[in-house]
């Protein structure tokens, strides 16, 4: 039994909506250092051509407010929770030696089993209970579709909450390009982050956007911005987790070549249903 949040006793599992809530433990590691609201994916060219090809730098607002370090994980060995998969590794800190704080990549984790495009994308986070051990990842997925009314979506299904915890569906969904930033910055491709509802009638909300730069850009890569609720913190820093690795995961599919085949596989099946 747990004391609810009206302070009556109720079984450890409640569900509100026909979704489970519960106490949320605070994970045990959910980074060093707090994700700013505006985040920036750089080319880490800090220590030389090599640093470069194998790692990025996730800043805050600047460059120079490097805050984790991204490192690219080609799938030639088995080192680390992708295994054979090729994929990126959140490091815990500004160095590969640093532990893994979460991870995306192909599903497959077999040598040369990857396919040209899955559905689904791994995604790796620590346990959300602080009783277990923080090495001990679960796996999460990021899953295309393809919808009549949005073309190519992204949607994930992650923890939600500061004291209390219960799972809730986002989706990715890319709404333009061709635009340029304020910053100077030539916008490719744009992806909102909705927050859907558990009616299928009711609109959704937007918490995050993301901008990528053109591929031709080899230093900034993409910018993150959270909103909304995002922003204020209420859905927690076990999500905010789950959307900086999101957007390694679209980061992935773009250096892959894997979203532009499937947005035009979503753009013939607007243009069918139109």
């Amino acid at each position: 039994m747990i004391e609810t949040q009206t302070g009556t006793m109720a079984p450890s599992f409640l569900f509100l909506d026909r979704a489970p809530l519960r106490p949320m433990p605070t994970a045990a590691f959910i980074g060093y250092h707090p994700f700013p609201p505006v985040m920036n994916l750089y080319t880490n060219y800090s220590s030389g051509v090599l640093s470069a090809i194998k790692s990025h730098k996730l800043c805050g607002a600047t460059p120079n407010d490097f805050l984790y370090l991204v490192e690219y994980h080609i799938g030639y060995t088995s080192r680390g929770p992708l295994n054979f998969g090729r994929g990126f590794y959140l490091r815990n800190g500004m160095t590969f030696k640093d532990p893994i704080l979460a991870a995306t990549g192909e599903k497959s984790q077999l040598p040369l089993l990857g396919s040209f495009f899955d559905s689904e994308t791994l995604v790796k986070l620590p346990p959300p209970d602080m009783n277990m051990n923080p090495r001990e990842m679960v796996d999460e997925v990021l899953r295309t579709e393809i919808t009549r009314e949005h073309g190519v979506t992204y949607r994930f299904t992650v923890e939600v909450g500061t004291r209390w915890m219960r799972r809730e569906t986002f989706e990715w969904r890319r709404v333009s390009s061709g635009r340029r930033e304020p910053g100077g910055h030539k916008v490719r491709a744009r992806y909102t982050l909705q927050r859907l509802a558990a009616d299928p009638r009711a609109p959704s909300t937007t918490v995050a956007e993301l901008a990528f730069d053109e591929v031709l850009s080899i230093t900034h890569l993409f910018t993150l911005e959270l909103k909304g609720a995002g922003l204020t913190g209420e859905l927690g820093d076990r999500w905010t987790l789950m959307v900086v690795t999101t957007a390694l995961s679209l980061h992935l599919l773009r250096q892959t070549g894997k979203a532009e085949k499937v947005a035009a596989l979503g753009t013939a099946e607007k243009i069918d249903s139109a």
